[in-house]
């Protein structure tokens, strides 16, 4: 049998140590790892979360991993499906835009943070290197997968990335973590209907990730044997779940030279990825307003765009819950020419008289032969004046990065939107703990401070 890439992904992580990272790398996944937790404060309270907490709680088990904010511990494999549904929660969380969106970092977090309480005295040096492997398997696989066929990669690619995770901190051997990786293929699973219908399960599967990629490392430990041939072999990932839309060039390409980690964004706003740039269109439009009163709005976009956000529903006018919300184009502009941000308030605010009312009457028209995503603006204000704004690239790409008073004003802002008030003085020393983690001698300091 041809040599999977799993084996080289096995050496890849068994072999690596922080000293061969170099500091680009370190500090995007210092970056990243911020990030994550940040919207995992911010999502702690979110629709869900309370109950998955309280069915985890009324099966018990071992106490072996701290959760955020709500204090207690579970399973460490429980705790690590909390915190990933938490981080993913409010569709704040990282993204690689290149590889469909897959938010790579909330299984990576919520990994690393239940096996740090689970083995004790885990170093910031150790956590930083495994998140670091994490991100550049998960973005890796994603590249590989060339064509959309409705997975949602955050779990169903993500958990391949925590394995990655879950292994590197246990100090498995190459053949335990190419098992483990086997194991975790048979738990590969994820879609994106919740999101067309507005389901709680888009967090859930966001949380499964990190939770079955603990359990499959932790089994591979044991001695417990997997699936040999995980990305090409006959029945492997892409041949099952990504027919005829693959190339498997990304997944060892540059293999520990380049860390993909580094190509991640970071969202300015807690919505799907694709409407950024719209976003990004509509606040520079309330800018040049100047408080004007707002008379008719146009958007002109491509077919797909004005058939799936402008006549695909009610829902993208006037969501009901933030599910919806996150993915509706109309609501977003709305918002954002009313209010000059995209929030999290903003996002809740699903029941506002102004902003449903200039959602539902923002006009669309489709531009012939115009590519997927190239889209105007258009305002005409009560006095006559017109104003127009293109959609361009959107912020928090690696090439229109967030500048560091961003990042931190969304930590933030999140922490602020917690379950729990949390304190000005725990909120510095969290931010001040993630920016220096290569120093921290424990990372399980970071859940203790939100007990």
């Amino acid at each position: 049998m041809t040599r999977d890439p799993v084996l080289a992904f096995a050496d890849h992580i068994a072999g690596t140590s922080y000293d061969a990272l170099p500091a680009s790398a370190i500090a995007a996944t210092k970056r990243d790892l911020m990030d994550t937790f940040g919207c995992a404060l911010g999502g702690s309270g979110a629709p869900g979360i309370a109950d998955i907490l309280r069915l985890l709680r009324h099966w018990g088990g071992r106490e072996e991993a701290g959760v955020l904010l709500v204090g207690g511990k579970l399973p460490a494999p429980q705790a690590a499906m909390v915190h990933g549904a938490m981080g993913h929660a409010l569709d704040y969380d990282d993204t690689l835009d290149e590889g469909c969106s897959i938010h790579p970092g909330v299984s990576v977090l919520a990994t690393t943070l239940a096996m740090a309480d689970l083995l004790g005295n885990v170093s910031g040096k150790d956590a930083i290197l495994a998140a670091t492997l994490g991100l550049d398997i998960s973005s890796r696989i994603a590249l590989a997968a060339t064509l959309d066929r409705g997975w949602h990669r955050t779990s169903a690619i993500g958990i391949f990335g925590a394995t990655a995770v879950a292994g590197k901190l246990l100090g498995l051997n190459r053949e335990q973590l190419a098992h483990a990786f086997g194991i975790a293929y048979s738990q590969s699973a994820g879609n994106r209907q919740c999101i067309v219908d507005g389901a709680l399960t888009k967090r859930l599967q966001a949380g499964q990730a990190g939770s079955s990629a603990i359990f499959a490392a932790l089994l591979a430990k044991e001695g417990f044997t997997g699936a040999e041939g995980v990305f090409a072999g006959r029945f492997g990932f892409y041949e099952l779940y990504q027919p005829n839309g693959f190339d498997l060039a990304p997944l060892l390409a540059d293999l520990g030279q380049a860390w993909r980690g580094e190509m991640i964004s970071f969202k300015p706003y807690p919505c799907g990825r694709p409407l950024h740039a719209t976003i990004d269109a509509a606040l520079a439009l309330h800018n040049a307003l100047g408080g004007a009163e707002i008379g008719t709005v146009t958007v002109a976009a491509d077919a797909f765009t004005v058939g799936d956000q402008f006549t695909g529903g009610a829902h993208k006018r006037a969501p009901t819950q933030i599910v919806q919300a996150q993915f509706a184009m109309p609501f977003l502009i709305a918002a954002a020419l009313l209010r000059g941000r995209v929030g999290i308030a903003e996002l809740n605010a699903t029941d506002a008289p102004d902003i449903l009312a200039l959602s539902a009457r923002i006009g669309a028209e489709t531009v012939a032969k115009a590519p997927f995503g190239a889209a105007r603006i258009t305002v005409q204000c009560a006095d006559g004046r017109i104003i127009a704004q293109d959609i361009t690239a959107p912020r928090g790409s690696p090439a229109l990065p967030l500048t560091d008073a961003e990042r931190v004003a969304k930590f933030r802002d999140c922490a602020a939107h917690a379950v729990k008030p949390i304190t000005d003085t725990t909120v510095n020393r969290a931010i001040d703990l993630l920016n220096t983690l290569e120093d921290a001698p424990d990372v399980a300091a970071l859940t203790r401070l939100f007990a």
